[in-house]
C-alpha cells in the first residue's frame, strides 16, 4: 500500500476540507452523480491560522517520518494549498503510511481543485486491495459516471450490488445510467430503489424521474399503432402488385 496511484499530477490550489475516516456514511456518497464532485470536496477552507507548511518538499522532507509528512499534507490540505498537500500526502504513502487515513483526505484534495481523474486513479488503487469497500466503490461509480465512462460505472456498480445487495443508492445510480439507453431497465431500478428507500433521500427525484419515464413510454407505444398500420398496409399493397402482375403460363411461348 506504499506505492502511489500512476498518473497522478499536481492541481492548482484551491479550497479543502478537514480529515475524516474512509469509511464515510452513505449519506456522504449518496449524492446527485453530478454535484456529486464538487460536494465530496468540501469546498471550505478551515482558516489561515494552521501551523507554517514547508515550502519545498524537496528538500525540507529528507529526514521525516511518514506521520509526519502527513501531518504537514493534512496541514495544507486544512489552508487550501492542494499542491503541496498532495505531495506530502503522497510521499507519506511512499514511506508506509496508512493509505486508509491518507485517502479521504487526497481525495478532497484532487476533488476541489476538480482533478477527477487523479482522484479516481488514487480510490482505484486502493479498490484493487479493498475490493469490498461499498462506500468507496460508489463514489468510484459516480466518478466514472461524471467522465461519460458508462461501462465502468456500470461494472462497479454491479460490484456493489454483489456485495450489498440491499444498497439502495446503487439502484439509484444504475436507473440514472440506464435512463438514456433502457426505458424498462432504468424503471426496474428506480422501482427498486423506492421498495429499499421509500423515504431516502433521492426518493422526490427519483418519483419525478419514473413519471417521465412512464410518460415517454406511453408517447412510445402510442405512436406504435400508427407504424404498424403504415407497414401493414405498405406489405399489402407489395402483395396486391405481385398477384396483378400477368405470370407466363407454363409451355407459353
Amino acid at each position: 500500500m506504499g506505492n502511489v496511484a500512476p498518473g497522478c499530477t499536481f492541481a492548482q490550489p484551491r479550497a479543502s476540507a478537514a480529515d475524516k475516516p474512509l469509511n464515510m456514511t452513505r449519506r456522504t456518497f449518496a449524492l446527485l452523480p453530478f454535484a456529486l464532485i464538487l460536494a465530496v470536496a468540501g469546498l471550505t477552507a478551515c482558516g489561515a491560522t494552521a501551523p507554517r507548511v514547508p515550502k519545498d518538499p524537496s528538500t525540507e522532507s529528507g529526514e521525516r517520518t511518514a506521520a509526519e509528512l502527513f501531518r504537514i499534507g493534512k496541514l495544507a490540505a486544512d489552508r487550501g494549498d492542494t499542491v503541496r498537500a498532495e505531495q506530502y500526502l503522497a510521499m507519506s504513502l511512499e514511506r508506509g503510511f496508512d493509505e486508509a487515513k491518507v485517502l479521504p483526505i487526497m481525495l478532497r484534495v484532487c476533488l476541489s481543485s476538480s482533478r477527477v481523474r487523479a482522484a479516481l486513479n488514487y480510490a482505484e488503487h486502493y479498490l484493487r486491495e479493498h475490493p469490498d469497500d461499498v462506500h468507496l466503490r460508489y463514489l468510484v461509480a459516480t466518478l466514472h459516471l461524471g467522465l461519460r465512462q458508462y461501462q465502468e460505472a456500470r461494472l462497479n456498480l454491479q460490484h456493489l450490488l454483489r456485495v450489498a445487495p440491499n444498497n439502495a443508492d446503487a439502484y439509484y445510480l444504475l436507473g440514472i445510467l440506464e435512463s438514456d439507453t433502457d426505458d424498462a431497465e432504468a424503471v426496474r431500478d428506480f422501482r427498486k430503489y423506492l421498495e429499499l428507500a421509500p423515504h431516502g433521500q433521492h426518493s422526490k427525484e427519483v418519483d419525478s424521474r419514473l413519471t417521465d419515464l412512464m410518460v415517454r413510454s406511453s408517447a412510445h407505444q402510442d405512436s406504435r399503432p400508427a407504424a404498424v398500420v403504415i407497414e401493414r398496409t405498405a406489405k399489402s399493397e407489395s402483395a396486391s402488385d405481385s398477384t396483378s402482375s400477368p405470370v407466363a403460363k407454363e409451355g407459353t411461348p
